[in-house]
């Protein structure tokens, strides 16, 4: 057992733990790993058969990882570890014993996955003789998964369970189960067939669980009875990095596994990855936490290093530039780009940030996502805008005649096509001329006649800001993403609403008419999609949501916009529950830093269209980082402004006008009618101050 002279003191001491509940309190970069690892292998090579170890993980990946290590430490024989995700898990048993559940199931049923789930929901509204139209599909589809995680007891709309129960029954009788139904039903079996329990309770002799803190409700249940008899029961976890409720994740598992099982604990605290100047942040910040059912202190002997970096920027662009700079100038110092990562608190803020790696030349990828400009909602936006511009361009047609969904299917869209290539036409000149059913037509139509308003309305607009606005009123978009009512449509409308400000900075950026410069404003977007193809695959400055870097490191991490009502969010802060999780996203993004550690906010931000002033994140005062004082990002030094307030001006287009406001390098000027107000850069050519 050479392995166990690599562990710590704490570490060795869960490892070679004689028995019993333990709940092993892993901090940030303490190797929890590798203490979960060397526990199955302790377990195989003091003569545990490796058959009767159950150790459950969250990610297949991990999974895969953490049994390669276990065999490579033991010989093939730990190959028999039942080493699962949840989910796998569930799947192993119910192959097995399905069929004694009063469904009909046989053993070799099919598990579908989310989006077959919602066309099944979509057949089972159809079926019930229900509008499609008055129900969001992914909404109702999030429902009845939150309805089977939590076993609620009913809907609150009588329509709703008539869906869940036609959906359920659809399943049963086409052999299909979701993923809900993997740990519903082995939770079922557990608790209702004492034959079946039995012989799981005595078969698993030890009971491991990775990232406990992610366990939700049924998972917890399952866990409780599996560890009945032999109550060998090891979780690795830590509660201050439970940031996952929205997905269902109890908090309170932590505190329930303690009481109920009568848990010892083993607290880690030696952390392997950060400097101590980071850790002492992240120690100061999660202390502000009440409830901790186990608190800790994290230190490293990686040495003091280098204090976390408050910069205070005076508009959202400077602060873009001082992260580019940085991270230039880090790479001169021979960091790479892939050591280091721009984390925010959601997706929609990535743009401007995006904007400012390609202006510099900076390779980036988004950490489990997709840029900006490829998201499906921006995409969307564009091609509606294209298409108004010119109804010739089949390509973007394609993609927006039926979104939102106007009844118009692959069928009639295939003849539509057909008909143009007939005719010598346009697909938009051919829907006057094709023929497919009655409600196609009309949906054709009713889309033709929309695209034509919308060009109607382009023409009377003055300023590019109102595009974003009228087009998703226009369009009914908004609407079709609030309508399915989760998080992740509440970030598309939040994303639809910062390509708002894109257009709104292009009305300070270009000249010309309003086509003029929209034509500018998108021939400019066209350019980032491609600016960065041909970079190196493997060196990217990363660009991620905190949630989406949780269990890496990077040697270097720039947390941007630590401004309050965005981080935390302003959702959080009539919620002592919800700013608590806010607080361990903070901490979680602050123990992704191994060397060096920035943190930024801007005084000043565009936010959908519109400056708004901003204060420093309260969890930057419980860091107790001090910031430096806001500086231009050349110089170093004070702006100096060309223009006041008061000042009066020409300008090559809207003629004389009068300064009324000075917003970092922007001036707000009051043009006569028909121009009225304007923002325009002081520093534009076609503007000069004149005197009077």
């Amino acid at each position: 057992m050479n392995f166990l002279t690599s562990l710590n003191e704490s570490q060795l001491k869960a490892v070679i733990h004689p028995g019993g509940p333990l709940f092993v309190v892993a901090g940030a970069g303490t190797g929890k790993t590798k203490t979960l690892t060397s526990k199955i292998a302790y377990l195989i090579l003091n003569g545990v058969d490796p058959r009767h170890i159950l150790a459950v993980t969250f990610t297949n990946k991990a999974a895969r990882e953490m049994k390669t290590r276990v065999v490579e430490m033991t010989g093939p024989h730990a190959m028999s570890v039942w080493l699962y995700t949840f989910h796998a898990f569930g799947l192993q048993i119910l192959r097995r014993h399905i069929a004694e559940l009063p469904y009909g199931y046989r053993p070799n049923f099919t598990v579908i996955d989310e989006d077959d789930g919602k066309k099944i929901v979509q057949e089972q509204i159809k079926a019930l003789g229900l509008d499609t139209k008055m129900f969001s599909i992914k909404a109702l589809k999030n429902l009845i998964s939150l309805y089977k995680s939590r076993r609620m007891d009913g809907f609150e709309r009588t329509d709703e369970e008539k869906i869940y129960q036609k959906y359920q029954d659809y399943l049963k009788e086409n052999q299909l189960v979701d993923f809900d139904d993997l740990l519903l039903y082995i939770l079922e079996l557990l608790e209702g067939y004492p034959a079946i329990r039995d012989r799981y309770q005595t078969y698993f002799e030890h009971i491991l669980v990775d990232e406990f803190q992610d366990t939700d409700q049924i998972q917890y249940k399952v866990l409780q009875i599996l560890g009945k008899v032999h109550k060998n029961v090891f979780v690795v976890g830590d509660p201050d990095q439970s940031i996952y409720a929205f997905r269902g994740a109890k908090y309170e598992n932590a505190k329930l596994f303690i009481s109920e099982f009568g848990a010892d604990q083993i607290i880690l605290e030696q952390n392997y990855r950060s400097t101590n100047q980071i850790l002492t942040a992240a120690n100061q910040l999660i202390q502000y936490n009440f409830d901790r059912p186990a608190a800790k202190n994290l230190e490293s002997n990686l040495g003091v290093g280098e204090a976390p970096i408050f910069h205070h920027a005076q508009s959202d662009y400077r602060e873009t530039f001082f992260v580019a700079n940085e991270i230039q100038r880090l790479k001169s110092l021979g960091i790479p780009y892939d050591e280091m990562a721009v984390l925010y608190r959601n997706n929609a803020l990535s743009r401007l940030f995006e904007d400012t790696l390609i202006k510099e030349g900076i390779p980036y990828i988004i950490y489990g996502g997709i840029s900006f400009y490829e998201r499906k909602e921006i995409k969307d936006a564009l091609a509606y805008i294209r298409v108004t511009l010119d109804p010739t361009q089949d390509f973007f047609l394609k993609r927006i005649i039926n979104v939102p969904k106007r009844s118009i299917g692959l069928i009639s869209l295939q003849k539509l096509e057909l008909k143009a290539k007939e005719l010598g036409v346009s697909m938009f000149e051919a829907i006057d001329y094709v023929s497919v059913t009655p409600s196609a037509k009309k949906s054709m139509l009713d889309f033709k006649k929309l695209i034509i308003d919308l060009e109607q309305g382009f023409g009377d607009m003055v300023d590019l800001e109102q595009i974003m606005p009228y087009l998703m009123g226009k369009t009914g978009y908004i609407d079709m993403l609030k309508a399915e009512g989760d998080e992740i449509s509440d970030d598309r409308v939040n994303n639809l609403k910062e390509l708002q400000s894109v257009f709104t900075r292009g009305d300070i950026y270009y000249e010309g008419s309003l086509l003029e410069r929209l034509q500018q404003q998108l021939d400019q977007i066209a350019l980032y999609s491609d600016m960065d193809q041909d970079v190196d695959d493997f060196d990217h400055v990363k660009l991620a949501t905190y949630h989406q870097v949780k269990g890496l490191e990077f040697t270097v991490v720039f947390m941007v916009v630590m401004e309050e009502n965005i981080f935390p969010s302003d959702r959080a802060l009539m919620s002592p529950r919800e700013m608590e999780e806010e607080r361990r996203v903070a901490y979680v993004g602050i123990t992704r830093a191994k060397k060096k550690l920035y943190i930024s906010y801007a005084d000043q931000r565009m936010v959908y269209g519109s400056i708004r002033y901003s204060y420093p994140s309260r969890f930057v005062q419980e860091m107790r980082v001090k910031a430096d004082e806001p500086k231009t990002i050349y110089q170093g030094e004070q702006i100096s402004h060309l223009l006041k307030t008061g000042d009066h001006v020409e300008h090559n287009v809207f003629g004389s006008g009068v300064v009324i406001r000075i917003d970092d390098d922007i001036a707000t000027i009051a043009f006569a009618m028909p121009h009225g107000i304007k923002k325009i850069l002081e520093s534009h050519p076609s503007l000069r101050k004149v005197r009077k």
